[in-house]
């Protein structure tokens, strides 16, 4: 078998798979997130390793008593998430989450570039600002000098995983190159970028791919999961990519997208692309000489959140979403501004609108052209020409939101069978290094895809008089 940890923000996710792609069972852990001042948002690295043994332990033995050989063990991430370590190994400091904003001053310092020539051409970021790890390293420098001048390691909170489990201090690129400290095309860190933020070389983990095999993990651990000393630990990679393999989109020309907490679109490609459009990320892929591009937003899924969780009878999504159907492409011209910053002023106008069909379609067909502007950034300069997308998240559970996407983007829309796409993308990167095989040819035989939804030409017609109606009122 084996074990995808997800490390999400909100929630550790622990699944199982067999070597086959068959899902077995999977568990969520809350880690123990404090927020000891406003804006700032850490976890205590005991309480990171303990969410990560209560994990592991509840997925092999759910009855207390069974536990189960794992060949391996594998990772999906968050990115900039970090905490610093001593010589010892001992943490200084806790993990501080990518969504820490302590550094905001410092990161209206550093957008876009921190005075870096060709920065987003080497590092594939298109800005820095608050959220990055670099950020809250010079944040940390400038407040607690004491734990910096101590400072030995830094470790991403995958990394972190990778070191309690096998004793490395290593990184995968995708991961790392998220940081704005690495050259993605070289696949290390970026010296120029070191210098200009203060950083130790040595302090830095080893860059390497995702699906590296470092060996079994520590018998001593192996010991205290109840794992056998057999199990190999195998380097995952950024959630948002895994989730782009989990759905089966791992060769040149390959598309995929996530409706969750947000919206993310994610291109794979052979080179990268020298002029990408602004807000486009680049990084390293599986393989050498393959990257992804991706696209993010904050219109996603949680708009229909919000709108669900202010209704008086909090209805399931699986009722709400279905009231789309009744409700004609367009939503009887009910319209939701996206530039709005949050869901509840972009939605809080139409919370009593009847029917509820309408606010839904309306909130469905503002989230797919959200994707349609996104898909935009991601071919910039390219050639690319898509004819396909493949669907994950949450968003992907429903039959009405995928046709909505079909026709507002005028592509095939596929989604897969599992209801975790993420995992998946990472058991496949370990099947791969465990069989010796392709990805492409693991993924070929894990990926089980729904039957796709066709555009339909009616609305495609529709949807794209839309756009232009509404770039035409943008136009001064």
């Amino acid at each position: 078998m084996i074990l995808a940890i997800d490390l999400g923000t909100t929630y550790f996710k622990f699944t199982l798979f067999s070597r086959r792609g068959e899902l077995l069972r999977t568990v969520r852990v809350t880690p123990s997130a404090r927020s000891p001042h406003a804006g700032w948002v850490e976890i205590p690295a005991e309480k990171f390793e303990a969410a990560i043994c209560k994990g592991i332990e509840q997925v092999l033995a759910p009855n207390g008593t069974r536990r189960a050989t794992v060949d391996a063990m594998v990772f999906a991430t968050q990115g900039n998430s970090f905490t610093l370590l001593d010589a010892e190994n001992r943490p200084l400091t806790p993990i501080i989450l990518w969504s820490d904003r302590r550094a905001a001053d410092i990161g209206a310092e550093l957008a876009p570039s921190a005075g870096l020539a060709d920065f987003s051409a080497t590092t594939g970021i298109p800005a820095l600002n608050e959220e990055f790890m670099v950020a809250k390293l010079q944040w940390l420098a400038r407040e607690q000098p004491h734990a910096w001048k101590q400072t030995a390691r830094i470790c991403l909170i995958s990394d972190y995983l990778t070191l309690l489990m096998t004793g490395h201090h290593v990184t995968e690129a995708g991961v790392a190159g998220l940081t704005g400290l690495v050259d993605i095309e070289q696949r290390d860190w970026w010296q120029p970028a070191l210098e200009r933020f203060g950083l130790n070389a040595e302090w830095l983990p080893q860059v390497v791919n995702a699906g590296t095999d470092l060996g079994n993990i520590l018998p001593e651990m192996a010991q205290r999961l109840g794992i056998d000393n057999a199990c190999r630990f195998i380097v995952g990679t950024l959630d948002q990519y895994a989730g782009a393999i989990g759905v089966g989109s791992v060769e040149p020309g390959m598309l995929s997208e996530t409706t969750g907490t947000v919206l993310a679109a994610v291109a794979c490609a052979a080179e990268l692309d020298d002029n990408p459009a602004p807000g486009v990320y680049q990084g390293p892929a599986y393989r050498n000489g393959l990257y992804w591009r991706m696209s993010f937003g904050s219109v996603s899924a949680n708009y229909l959140h919000w709108y669900r969780d202010q209704l008086p009878d909090l209805p399931e999504f699986d009722d709400l979403a279905p009231l789309a159907t009744s409700v004609a492409p367009g939503a009887d011209g009910l319209t939701i501004d996206r530039s709005s910053a949050t869901p509840a002023d972009a939605l809080a106008p139409y919370v009593d609108v009847q029917p509820r069909g309408k606010v839904v379609r309306a909130i469905m067909e503002t989230v797919a052209a959200a994707l349609r502007e996104h898909l935009q950034r991601l071919q910039g300069s390219s050639a690319a020409h898509w004819r396909e997308v493949r669907s994950a998240g949450g968003g992907s559970r429903s039959a009405i939101w995928l046709q909505i996407k079909a026709d507002v983007l005028n592509l095939v829309v596929s989604t897969t069978a599992y209801g975790e796409p993420t995992s998946l993308g990472a058991a496949i990167l370990a099947e791969a290094t465990l069989s010796n095989s392709p990805v492409a040819e693991v993924t070929q035989k894990w990926v089980r895809l729904q039957h796709p939804l066709l555009p339909i030409a009616n609305n495609v017609v529709q949807y794209a008089a839309m756009a232009n109606d509404a770039n035409a009122a943008l136009t001064p």
